[in-house]
């Protein structure tokens, strides 16, 4: 059930927007609608899907935006490195997480 879990948030995440610097700002983009982007003025972009259609505008990430972005990831990689440490605990392994930049590394013996 666990495993199931993991491998639908994976899913999930893999299809989500992220912070993409283009042109000296942060846009949110990398998702179906936005694939890639062209842009529009100082601060906003136009959006394309994969087939080169247009979906829409989405303006840069004010720094506060960005900064409470990063500390989202920061915290669900924290709770997936417990999660991962709590799973094998119960199979009876021993698992050592750390956080390195945002990659989680996990040791198990």
């Amino acid at each position: 059930m666990r495993l199931l879990g993991i491998l639908g948030m994976v899913v999930l995440l893999s299809s989500c927007a992220a912070p993409n610097f283009y042109n000296g700002k942060y846009y949110m983009a990398g998702d179906l609608d936005c694939q890639s982007m062209t842009q529009l003025d100082d601060s906003r972009v136009v959006c394309y899907d994969s087939s080169k259609n247009v979906t829409g505008y989405r303006n840069a990430m004010t720094d506060q935006q960005l900064q409470m972005y990063m500390h989202q990831q920061s915290m669900s990689q924290a709770y997936s490195a417990n999660f991962a440490n709590s799973f094998n605990r119960s199979y009876g392994r021993s698992c050592v997480s750390n956080v390195i930049g945002k990659q989680v590394y996990t040791n198990c013996w």
